[in-house]
């Protein structure tokens, strides 16, 4: 009689693993009970439909799911990239793929955080970048490893281990790098591989005879690698196409040396990402933060970022519908109080307002009698607060206010020595937990009924050995244990 599925045992599963029938060894990656160490020898299983299962089991390992993230097949490592269990380490590790299928399955299944899209931006556009980034792209995925190798500071020991890299394209870029002739250099720009020819647009003389096709390529690789040389002519710009890619439209949506007219197009460019990247350029002219400032909100958050960005649209911007538009107003530094004043006509910009350093003495009188206790909260936290709005917060119905007064760096001793005797324990906690907390109001608070505000004494750094001494003997089991760890230097 057939054995039922689930009663298969570890070694059945592992005979299933090395059956020739690929069908049966599919069954045997899929199955919920077969044992990591088979696992890991299907994920090098000659049969791409096998490994392809794998990636999509339900459950899969984390270090099975790393095998397969390297795996030299597209669809596998697609299915990876899909999976529920990927974490962020594999994530950017696909988000790198040297294959544009795997990087957009990567995209789409998480969010990319927007640093390290940001620090990869930079590589890619030969900016300096600290050490550790390099490192850390250095042992992503093979677009990632490109970058690195095609970077001015990258070490001459990585390139001589991505002389042997996986990836041919690494390879390439790396052999490019530690030196190739000026006959090698005019063979790759004729080569039928977009990647060598690349490689020649990044390297020859802008003298060169090659050079003229080389800058009628029509494919995108080599037309990028010609607009990243910092030497760029700009002469050279009218002979790229009036249509380019995207990914050449967004190199240029950056490109300082960028001339007027094809600068102007771009900012009536169908695609907001390249509109977005026109307002991070590093100047822009009147004009042209005209023409962007009546896009859309993404477009305008980039604008509010800028510190040259005009009062007028400050001061339109701070009222907008849009959170997230007026979030970034409120974080441009060339925002003033009197912008501030104007802001607080929307309430929702009220707790915002209340955060802000520069926010005047009158306003936040006005704020700290808000029915938002919040808004509250944030006035008491505001360094600028003056010390009769802490004293009246002080007194506020709402543990929550009441606390972040106890937390004001400026709170005089004599609104602390009130608050330490606060109805709630967690005002009481906050107060311990300052670093200025005095010695005295630490020895009383080291009878406080509350076990949480005892603990947090004997936490305290500054707390002396004679209160912990003291503590070291309490009922709270947490507590003693606390108290004898710092007796004993730990």
């Amino acid at each position: 009689m057939k054995r039922r599925t689930a009663d298969l045992s570890a070694d059945d599963l592992q005979t299933l693993a090395r059956s020739p029938d690929e069908g049966l060894r599919v069954k045997a990656a899929l199955h919920p009970r077969t044992p990591l160490a088979t696992l890991l020898s299907l994920a090098s299983d000659q049969a791409i439909g096998v490994r392809r299962a794998l990636a999509r089991r339900m459950g899969a390992p984390r270090e099975v799911l790393a095998q397969l993230a390297r795996d030299p097949t597209r669809p596998v490592r697609c299915a990876v990239a899909a999976h529920p269990g990927c974490d962020e380490p594999l994530r950017r590790l696909l988000w790198t793929d040297s294959d544009g299928d795997v990087r957009a399955v990567a995209k789409h299944a998480a969010a990319i955080p927007r640093h390290f899209s940001d620090d990869l931006a930079r590589i890619l556009r030969n900016e300096a970048v600290p050490a550790s980034v390099l490192a850390e792209f250095a042992e992503l995925g093979g677009q990632a490893r490109r970058a690195v190798a095609s970077h001015r500071e990258c070490p001459r020991g990585w390139l001589e281990r991505f002389r042997h890299d996986a990836d041919a394209a690494v390879r390439l870029v790396a052999e490019t790098r530690m030196g190739l002739s000026l006959d090698t250099l005019r063979a790759f720009a004729r080569h039928r591989s977009p990647s060598y020819r690349a490689a020649a647009a990044a390297s020859l003389p802008w003298s060169d005879a090659n050079m003229t096709a080389l800058l009628a390529d029509r494919q995108e690789v080599v037309l990028l690698a010609l607009l990243r040389r910092p030497d760029f002519p700009t002469a050279f710009f009218d002979q790229i196409t009036d249509n380019p890619s995207r990914a050449v439209r967004l190199l240029l949506a950056t490109h300082e040396a960028l001339d007027a007219a094809r600068l102007h197009r771009l900012l009536r460019d169908p695609l907001a990402e390249v509109r977005l990247r026109v307002a991070q350029r590093r100047v822009l002219s009147a004009e042209q933060f005209e023409a962007l400032a009546n896009d859309d909100d993404w477009v305008k958050r980039e604008l509010a970022k800028r510190p040259d960005c005009p009062e007028p649209w400050l001061r339109q911007w701070i009222r907008a519908p849009s959170e997230l538009l007026r979030s970034a107003v409120f974080r441009n530094p060339s925002v003033t109080p009197d912008i501030l004043v104007t802001a607080s006509a929307l309430r929702d910009n009220h707790r915002q307002i209340a955060e802000h350093p520069l926010t005047p003495e009158p306003l936040l009188i006005q704020l700290a009698d808000s029915a938002d206790i919040f808004v509250r909260g944030a006035v008491a936290n505001n360094p600028s607060t003056p010390e009769r709005v802490l004293r009246q917060l002080a007194r506020d119905a709402d543990s929550y206010v009441r606390l972040h007064v106890a937390r004001h760096e400026a709170c005089p001793l004599s609104l602390l020595l009130e608050l330490e005797h606060d109805p709630d324990f967690v005002v009481r906690r906050h107060v311990v937990w300052r670093p200025d907390c005095p010695l005295d109001t630490m020895k009383r608070r080291a009878a406080d009924e509350n076990v949480n505000v005892r603990y947090a004494v004997a936490d305290h750094p500054r707390a002396t050995a004679a209160l912990l001494s003291g503590l070291a003997r309490d009922e709270a089991l947490s507590v003693r244990e606390r108290a004898k760890e710092r007796l004993r230097g730990s």
